[in-house]
């Protein structure tokens, strides 16, 4: 592979989920010869062993005090890279970082030093992108362009880049001395932009190489940046100003940058005192601190030599770093869903999530992009980018010829995924966008084609409606929001350049439904997939637990169960039936269901409800339980049958929809009739009494979960067929 080699060097000291984080966003970089270096801090977090357990894959040393200068010495020495780079193991790089580092190098072969942008946890707003800095130390960043023309030797401003995100030719660094100790942190790289500034040395400030930067908390300071040590930030003035700053500032004007500082940090403590975030004895200890640095900066200023980088022999070979290789040719995927995890796990949310975490595994950059509940954020989550984006107005949603007037929040949602996909098509090529059909998601994509729309086929509001007597009845629900779904949905199955169907069932029950003409051509057949965790164990002998998982509402058959629930458990006195999903759904009366059912239930000390739970929660249900009962009146694939077989558990199906596709009847299962209360008390009275039925059943699941239902089988199943069908870019 041509181009230049890069050493990556992350110093950590007491972060590791951060830092694995990281490391699986390097494992997903364009393809670029890198090594990594990892110089792990005193804190015993159990980073060692982790980096352990990545045997050669890594090359890692440790320092032994909280100096990041010096731990950056100690990964310098053993970079064997022609670039190092110096990345924080909070920050997450983006797929062309390297490659557009390598560009920048490849173009100018003088080059000394060069960085990217950096962006705030956001993931929208930018932490740094052009910043100058004075020999005082303060940063300059109102720039709108590269500030090359103050590249000089002792300019009174030079080119900054963030410590998060630089790199360096190696040559270029070692001949300065690399870091100077002094700077336990803060200023420390801004030292060696001036010192490699000086010696002639050039800095591009580059338009791309982009990282995010998560600013988590660390030993000196809080993920809201509270800062808890002062001493270094002060002294560090001092001693910056006087090691470069004599040639434009008197020493008393440096002494009187490092008062300014400390009256500035005074009056932040208050604040954070005010706040709670910061004791009275914090403040005490700033003055003492405050003190202290200025007398220690002008000490160290005084000394007759830095604290530079000692000689060291030559570095270990250069190791590459193994990449994840992806299925086929590397694309870049953007799957859009209103609700995520953690915190959500409906059956979209959650099969989104499968979809994109298998997606990602096969080698692929994925995004999703969804709804903020709290402050929007781009968080690295499983290999996969996830935006959580603030709703915004999309404005007047347009005529669609539908005769109906789209609803305002469905338009808003959609125009304001359309937004954040573009601007990651602004960055990189967008392959396709892949969009449920509930709720329209996709409206805003198709009304201003641009990207390539892949349109999940799920549940429609139609076949909801089946299950909903009281909201088609009613006319003024069906004017605002029932007729203009209706509508949006026959526009899209329309308008949609690829559907992907996860059953046979939904695409004949939907063209029927509709009066449409899916044609195959725009059709792409594949099952949602799970990730492929072992089997759940078998329960304890002792009882019998039925387990239902779904919202609580009729559509689920929660009502079928609920009927048929005191009669099965008279007849099977060791048996009780867990019910896990959103209990809060109320009815035109106000009620739940939850709550109805225990106002007269008989034995309702063996019915618990747990409401919706976590996955962790979810998982120990399905292991602890002997049978999955999930009688829906219909279900596009049916993802919780497919969660019943992959734990090894018999599974009781609603015959509507998808459910005869996952669930083998007699086999992996049973399935019953809509609504059918008798079949379902017959069903579940059987395979609550015959146990070797039971483990047979749940054995033969297992096997049709890993045969077909794997999150690796599915989404490779999916984009191949996608593949076929998407033009060429």
């Amino acid at each position: 592979m041509k181009g230049p080699t890069f050493s990556v060097v992350i110093c950590s000291d007491g972060r590791l989920p951060f830092l694995k984080a990281t490391l699986r966003a390097l494992r997903g970089v364009d393809p670029a010869p890198f090594e990594l270096v990892l110089v792990a801090g005193p804190s015993p977090d159990g980073t060692r062993e982790f980096v352990e357990t990545l045997g050669d894959a890594v090359k890692m040393t440790t320092c032994p005090e909280r100096n990041l200068s010096r731990a950056r010495n100690l990964g310098l020495a053993l970079a064997a890279g022609e670039i190092v780079v110096f990345l924080d193991d909070d920050a997450l790089p983006e797929a062309e970082w390297l490659t557009d580092l390598a560009a920048a190098y490849e173009a100018e072969p003088d080059l000394s030093a060069a960085g990217g942008i950096v962006y705030d946890p956001s993931g929208v707003t930018l932490q740094a992108r052009y910043v100058t800095l004075d020999r005082l130390g303060y940063p300059h960043e109102l720039w709108r362009a590269p500030a090359p023309e103050l590249n000089y030797p002792f300019s009174a401003e030079f080119p900054h880049l963030l410590g998060a995100n630089c790199s360096f030719r190696r040559e270029a660094l070692l001949s300065i001395g690399g870091f100077d100790e002094e700077y336990e942190f803060f200023l420390d790289e801004s030292d060696v932009f001036a010192r490699l500034n000086d010696a002639g040395g050039r800095i591009a400030q580059l338009q791309r190489a982009a990282v995010h930067h998560k600013s988590a908390a660390s030993a000196d300071r809080s993920a809201r940046r509270v800062y808890r040590h002062w001493r270094p930030l002060i002294k560090n003035r001092v001693y910056f100003g006087l090691r470069n700053g004599a040639h434009h500032h008197t020493p008393f004007e440096i002494l009187r940058a490092a008062l300014d500082d400390a009256e500035l940090w005074r009056v932040g403590v208050a604040n954070d005192v005010a706040r709670g975030d910061l004791t009275a004895a914090d403040a005490e200890r700033f003055e003492r601190e405050a003190i202290d640095g200025i007398a220690a900066g002008l000490a160290a200023g005084r000394a007759p030599r830095r604290k530079l980088m000692t000689p060291a022999p030559p570095p270990p070979p250069f190791r590459p770093f193994p990449l994840i290789r992806s299925h086929g040719a590397r694309l870049c995927i953007a799957l859009v869903s209103q609700d995520y995890p953690p915190g959500h796990n409906g059956g979209i949310a959650r099969n989104t999530a499968e979809l994109a975490s298998a997606w990602a595994a096969l080698g692929h950059e994925v995004h999703v992009f969804t709804r903020a509940r709290a402050e929007p954020s781009l968080d690295y989550e499983d290999g996969v980018w996830v935006h959580r984006a603030a709703l915004v107005a999309g404005g007047r949603p347009p005529d669609l010829g539908l005769g109906e007037e789209i609803p305002q929040e469905i338009w808003d949602h959609s125009a304001t995924m359309r937004v954040e996909v573009e601007a990651l098509a602004a960055r990189r090529h967008v392959d396709f966008v892949y969009a449920p059909l509930w709720d329209a998601e996709p409206v805003a994509f198709l009304a201003n084609p641009g990207v390539f729309v892949v349109c999940a086929l799920q549940t429609t509001m139609d076949f909801w409606l089946d299950s909903q007597p009281q909201r088609r009845s009613d006319p003024e629900w069906m004017r605002l929001r029932g007729r203009p779904i209706l509508a949006l949905e026959s526009w899209c199955l329309r308008n949609a350049p690829l559907l992907h169907a996860n059953s046979r069932a939904i695409v004949e029950d939907i063209a029927l439904r509709y009066s449409l003409t899916l044609e195959s051509e725009r059709l792409v057949y594949a099952p949602h997939g799970l990730a492929n965790v072992p089997a759940s164990a078998p329960p304890p002998s002792k009882g019998l637990r039925f387990l239902f998982v779904g919202r609580l509402e009729s559509r689920k058959g929660i009502d079928v169960l609920l009927a048929a629930a005191p009669d099965v458990l008279r007849q099977l006195p060791e048996a009780r039936l867990d019910i896990v999903g959103d209990d809060s759904i109320r009815d035109d009366g106000g009620a739940t269901i939850r709550e109805r059912f225990e106002a007269g239930a008989e034995v309702a000390a063996r019915i618990v409800f747990h409401g919706r739970v976590e996955e962790a929660a979810l998982a120990a249900h399905y292991a602890a339980c002997d049978v999955l009962v999930a009688p829906s009146r219909y279900e596009s694939f049916g993802l919780v049958y497919a969660e019943g077989l992959r734990a090894g558990k018999p599974v009781i199906a609603g015959q509507g929809g998808g459910g005869p596709e996952v669930v083998e009847v007699g086999v992996s299962g049973l399935l019953v009739p809509p609504g059918d209360v008798a079949a379902l008390t017959e069903a579940m009275l059987s395979l609550g009494r015959d146990a070797d039925l039971r483990r047979e059943m749940g054995a033969a699941g297992r096997r049709r979960y890993e045969a077909c239902f794997t999150a690796e089988v599915a989404a490779r199943t999916l984009l191949d067929a996608i593949r076929a069908r998407t033009p060429p870019v």
